[in-house]
Parts: structure tokens; C-alpha cells; sequence
């Protein structure tokens, strides 16, 4: 009889070697049923379940401490974009299957712009900007309850929901060469602010449902990060801004000052500083009331932010008052910028109600280092030269 082995029959081998495919077939059953052969099974499988709680326990951990340091980094960090580049790469090392991951955040025109990427080239994907409709969630959830989701074959989603241009410069800069991935809305205060995406790039079934709970997670925790920066940035700008005016305060601008004058001594650069303070505020209050008046200081610093360089400092001194710093510029130069604005307050009054005034000023420049080096004395000097042209408009009228 001849035994069919590997495609060969046993006649045509050795006979040794017939014997061992022969009985090696019955030796592994008989000890597949043999008591040994079970307690060696039962040890591997007991050993597969130990190898496996230790990688979730070790999994819980790097989740834990992850939770942990994103946790603190809200307390600690104020940079948004040193916030969303810490949680992001979180979320790719935690997910298992993440290969590479973005996080796209609302600007001013309503659009969606990469604040944070992982895995890809930053500088190809920071001039690219999305509109909601070309997103993976959008689509997935028709414009409805945005949920976070799993997107099979990201390639053909696109192709059918984005933009020709946008699809063309994401194939240029390699990002769309994925396979999943999952996409969590970002929510702040209820409302839509953005997306935080983990992407696989070998298999579209790389994914698990409990991953998706995962992102939801880190999308929230960009929430909370967001809403703290906001606070942060908030609280700075009141510390630093008059409430009235969103000119800098008193305070802030001094501190400003010392600086610049420092600078200025070192590496001899000029300024002027011009003290500047309204006329006839009071009988506008008392004519018209406090509301009246605070429109007029309003309007003021508003025209005056609106005609002086980014560079230049602007600050209320209090009430009627305010300074100006002029950086590189000479006395001629920040003389007729001043006449400027006195030019554009008269052809622009103050309206309330049925009442139309104009709002009317009295200044004082002085130079560094022509009238001084000191920037105290700096400021006495346009303080005087401010009371003087006061006076003599005052007699001029």
C-alpha cells in the first residue's frame, strides 16, 4: 500500500522515513489526549491570558499618565498650540493602530487650518484650510449631531466630499495616503471649534469601537485645554488693557516704558512721547451725561489706534488722559501725525441721540535724547508742553 505524503508516496521513500510520516500522525494524537500534552495547553493559555492583562494593564498606565500630564499641561502650559501638539501625539502613542494624526482648528473666517500634526509634513499641510462640508465627520453624520467616527478608506470618502483643489494638495503633501480613520469633533462651550483625527495607514479595518470612546476623550480634553487658554488670555488682557479703551493701562504701560526706554539708552534709538488730554470732557458729562462722555474717550482712542503703527505704544493714563509712544521718529514726524488725528476728530463728531459733538484734544510731544535721556523727565516735559498748548487754546478761543 502506498501512502500519498507531500505529494510523494510513501513507496518511493526511504522506508525509515515512510515509518516516521506513518506514525508521527498517531504519536501527536495520543499525546494531544494525554494528560501532559492538556496541562501544557492549559498552561499556555493561561499564560496567552497573563501575557494579555499585563499589555491592557500596561495600556491603562500609558492611558493614565497620559490623562495625567495632558491634566497638569492645562494647569501649566498657556501656548494653544504646545497644548493640542501634546494631546495629539497622546492620542496617536495610546491608540494602538494610529499611525499619524492632525488636529484642525476654526479661525477667524470660519475656516479649519492644521494647528497640530503628527506623522506628516507640517509645512505642506499649514497652508491648506478646509470648510466643514469637506470634513470626514460632516459627512459621516450628514451636518447633523457631529459624533466622533470611524472612516473606512479615506480615499474614496474624499474624493467623493472634498474640493478639487483641497484633494489635490493633500495627495501633493502625502496625507491622504490612509487607510482609516477615526475623527472626534472638538466642542468648546457647545459649540463647534474643530477636529482632533487618528489616521492607520496599512489596514481599514485597523480600528475598534472602544477606540472611538478613546478619541472622544482627547477631543474633550482639547476642549477643556482651549477654554483654559481662553481664560488665561483673557485675564492677561484685562491685567494689561484699559476696559474702556483697549488701550494699555496705566500700570502695564510703565512697565512697557522702563523697557523701551532701557533699549533706547543701549542701542541709541529715538522716540517721542506725547502726552495727550481731551478738552472739555466734564462739560460733556455734565451736558450730556457719563454715557456721553465715555463715547467720546471711546471714540478718541479709537481713532488714535486706528492712525498710529503696530509698533507704537498706546496707553490711558486715566480719565481724559493719555500717552503715545512714537518708536524711530522725530519730533517733525510725530507732530504731524498728531495733527493728523486732530484733523480726522473734526471731520468725524460724535453723534447720540438727536446731539452731535466734537471731540477736541490738547498735546505735548518731547524727544529722546533731544529734550531728554531720562525718560521721567521725558515724560514731565510733554506733560508741561501739554498744559501750555491747553492754555493757549484756551486763550486762542
Amino acid at each position: 500500500m502506498s501512502l500519498p505524503v507531500f505529494g510523494y508516496t510513501a513507496t518511493k521513500l526511504h522506508p525509515a522515513v515512510t515509518a516516521i510520516f506513518v506514525i508521527l500522525p498517531l504519536w501527536l494524537n495520543h499525546l494531544y489526549h494525554s494528560k501532559n500534552f492538556k496541562k501544557l495547553n492549559n498552561q499556555l493559555s493561561s499564560m496567552n491570558i497573563l501575557m494579555r492583562v499585563n499589555r491592557e494593564l500596561a495600556k491603562s498606565n500609558m492611558l493614565n499618565e497620559a490623562m495625567l500630564e495632558i491634566s497638569n499641561s492645562i494647569v501649566s502650559i498657556h501656548n494653544l498650540d504646545e497644548l493640542l501638539q501634546l494631546v495629539l501625539e497622546k492620542a496617536v502613542s495610546i491608540i494602538d493602530s494610529a499611525d499619524k494624526g492632525s488636529i484642525i482648528i476654526t479661525n477667524s473666517d470660519g475656516k479649519l487650518e492644521y494647528r497640530a500634526i503628527y506623522g506628516y509634513d507640517a509645512e505642506s499641510l499649514t497652508h491648506i484650510t478646509l470648510s466643514l462640508e469637506e470634513t470626514f465627520i460632516h459627512a459621516y453624520t450628514k451636518g447633523e449631531s457631529l459624533r466622533a467616527c470611524i472612516i473606512k478608506n479615506p480615499q474614496a470618502f474624499n474624493r467623493k466630499n472634498m474640493s478639487e483643489t483641497n484633494l489635490n494638495k493633500l495627495n501633493d503633501a502625502h496625507a491622504l495616503d490612509i487607510r482609516a480613520t477615526i475623527c472626534a469633533p472638538i466642542i468648546v462651550d457647545k459649540e463647534f471649534y474643530g477636529l482632533i483625527n487618528v489616521d492607520n495607514i496599512f489596514d481599514e479595518n485597523a480600528f475598534r469601537e472602544e477606540e472611538v470612546r478613546l478619541m472622544e476623550y482627547f477631543a474633550n480634553q482639547v476642549g477643556i485645554a482651549i477654554k483654559n487658554v481662553r481664560l488665561f488670555e483673557k485675564t492677561l488682557y484685562l491685567s494689561r488693557h484699559d476696559a474702556l479703551t483697549h488701550t494699555y493701562n496705566r500700570h502695564y504701560f510703565e512697565e512697557l516704558y522702563t523697557n523701551l526706554d532701557k533699549r533706547a539708552k543701549r542701542y541709541a534709538e529715538r522716540y517721542c512721547i506725547c502726552v495727550i488730554d481731551l478738552d472739555e470732557l466734564k462739560q460733556i458729562n455734565d451736558h450730556f451725561g457719563h454715557v456721553v462722555g465715555d463715547l467720546a474717550i471711546k471714540h478718541f482712542a479709537k481713532t488714535l489706534m486706528e492712525n498710529v503703527r503696530e509698533s507704537d505704544i498706546l496707553s490711558r493714563l486715566g480719565g481724559d488722559e493719555f500717552v503715545a509712544v512714537f518708536l524711530n521718529s522725530g519730533f517733525e514726524n510725530t507732530y504731524q501725525k498728531i495733527r493728523q488725528i486732530r484733523e480726522k476728530l473734526l471731520n468725524n463728531p460724535v453723534c447720540y441721540e438727536e446731539h452731535c459733538f466734537h471731540v477736541r484734544f490738547s498735546f505735548g510731544i518731547s524727544c529722546f535724547p533731544e529734550d531728554s535721556t531720562e525718560g521721567r523727565d521725558l515724560i514731565k516735559i510733554a506733560d508741561q508742553r501739554m498744559y501750555a498748548n491747553k492754555m493757549k487754546q484756551k486763550t486762542t478761543i
